[in-house]
């Protein structure tokens, strides 16, 4: 009997604490949220998109809010809110801009695709595809298929649509994926957006959005403030995570990779009832100082601080077409003539790293393994590596040769003996997220006298340590990067077919250079 009221009396005071974790506080009306005076409210048009490129076969509805002030010759700001005129979005910017809390802008309030069977039933809901990718599609979509429709557009009273092209003058908002959304897309398009507000956002295991707090922690930071909205009491899912423990994730990262970052955090569920009480002063919050630029921060990544120069950034160099004018790597037809490859080595030369002592190695387009020795005149096939990628990088003293995999997350590394054969040879640098992008594979590969790796992949340049794990990316808004290259102390990349150049705090080895003493990392 005893043990019975025992169990009755937990169970009480169980059932009261759930009754006490409930956000029913009364919160005070914000005066952005009721609606103007109807002589100042602004217009709203309807539409639909039924076209796209980049998400086949998809329509979904479309509101743009146009403010009075607009007076149809400049370029307004732009707020982009996704999952429709979620937070009552249309209310409280319409206030906002009539206060002069925010700038004058116009929102575009997007729904998700939605594709039909020609019975008009639904084939596909196109929600998670579009929202909870962690890669550049949807900005694809918003920069190329979106906006300029809506740039098409006019008032009833003539005013013709223009946006402003300053990704300064740009906010997104979203909530739950919607709101893993909107950080995605201004992380991947900094040129795009700078302002992003996520409530109870999905950064959980859906689609690769439980990346995030290590990659931002990896990653040169960006120009983007974020508010961040969610609850203790949020989602739990036995598959795919803890919604409001990813959400503490973000903030701690975004905060220690130096972001301009506010959080408002409840005791709140998974619902966008908080986050619409939030949104007037996220708004607020993220427009302050407008047009005062959002700025990138300091990072406390010691990688990124140890090789990056704090007074460089990216420089676009100017191609001439026709010539390379010393911008990019070393050619191999040197190497070619002066050695006389053997036929199944002709015109497949991919990479070659030249040594000091007139040896070379080399990789075929399908990733065999040669190496030409000077001493004896020779070449002879290494490795034929199943798998195996064109990509080589040999370690400062010379000790190490490093190549690719293809589709694959991993980078080979193989000891070197004094005779220059290859063997132990074991995937050892685990890259993030290459493989998921069949467009671009790993790029091409070098090392720094610290014998740090730098890779050119999707995300970026991605830096190695000593014991195989990234700890920095660097990346530019024009996208993947193709191919990179050192001269001394500059870092260059090819990306979006373009040439930029970097200068770090470190200098390249190049294989022609003599072997280097490198000072141990340790075991790490």
């Amino acid at each position: 009997m005893k043990k019975l009221l025992t169990v009755i009396a937990l169970l009480s005071i169980s059932l009261f604490g759930y009754g006490q974790l409930k956000h029913n506080s009364k919160k005070p009306i914000d005066p952005a949220t009721q609606p103007l005076a109807e002589n100042l409210k602004g217009t709203v048009i309807t539409g639909t998109i039924d076209f796209s490129h980049t998400y086949p076969a998809t329509k979904r509805k479309i509101q743009v809010f146009v403010p009075k002030k607009y007076d149809g010759e400049t370029p307004a700001c732009l707020v982009v809110g996704l999952d429709g005129n979620l937070f009552g979005a249309i209310t409280v910017i319409d206030n906002l801009i009539q206060t002069g809390e925010m700038p004058v802008t116009i929102g575009i309030f997007l729904d998700p695709g939605v594709s039909y069977h020609h019975d008009g039933t639904v084939a596909r809901y196109n929600r998670s595809n579009e929202f909870d990718r962690t890669d550049r599609a949807f900005a694809t979509f918003l920069e190329q298929e979106v906006i300029p429709f809506v740039e098409q557009m006019s008032t009833p009273d003539g005013r013709e649509i223009k946006i402003s092209r300053d990704p300064n003058d740009r906010a997104i908002t979203g909530a739950s994926s919607s709101g893993i959304a909107a950080f995605t897309v201004a992380w991947e398009r900094p040129d795009l957006f700078s302002r992003v507000y996520s409530s109870v956002g999905t950064f959980v295991a859906m689609r690769g959005g439980n990346e995030y707090p290590a990659i931002i922690r990896k990653s040169e930071p960006k120009p983007i403030r974020i508010y961040l909205q969610d609850g203790a009491n949020d989602t739990w899912n036995h598959i795919f995570g803890d919604w409001w423990e990813y959400n503490q994730l973000m903030e701690s990262a975004l905060n220690y990779a130096g972001y301009e970052v506010m959080n408002r955090w409840d005791k709140g569920t998974h619902s966008i009832k908080y986050g619409t009480l939030a949104y007037p002063d996220a708004m607020r919050w993220l427009w302050r100082g407008w047009p005062q630029r959002v700025e990138s921060g300091s990072t406390m990544n010691e990688m990124i601080t140890s090789v990056v120069d704090p007074e460089s950034q990216w420089e676009e160099l100017e191609m001439l077409e026709g010539t390379s004018h010393g911008y990019a790597p070393a050619s191999s037809s040197a190497l070619m003539a002066e050695t006389r490859p053997p036929k199944e080595l002709r015109n497949t030369l991919y990479t070659t790293l030249p040594l000091p002592d007139g040896s070379a190695y080399a990789t075929t387009k399908d990733g065999i393994i040669w190496y030409y020795s000077a001493e004896n005149k020779k070449w002879r096939q290494m490795y034929t590596v199943e798998n195996g990628g064109p990509e080589l990088a040999i370690y400062p003293d010379h000790r190490l040769l490093v190549t690719s995999e293809k589709n694959s997350d991993w980078l080979i590394s193989y000891i070197i003996r004094p005779d220059g054969e290859l063997y132990a040879g074991q995937r050892f640098y685990w890259l993030h997220n290459t493989s998921n992008h069949s467009q671009h594979q790993t790029g091409s590969m070098a090392f720094d006298t610290d014998g740090n790796l730098y890779v050119a992949t999707y995300m970026g340049v991605q830096i190695c340590d000593q014991n195989g794990r990234v700890r920095g990316i660097l990346s530019l808004p024009s996208g993947p990067v193709e191919q990179l290259w050192f001269v001394d102390d500059i870092l260059m990349v090819k990306s979006g077919g373009r040439i930029y150049s970097r200068k770090l705090l470190t200098t390249a080895h190049q294989s022609n250079q003599p072997p280097v003493e490198v000072k141990s990392q340790g075991q790490g």
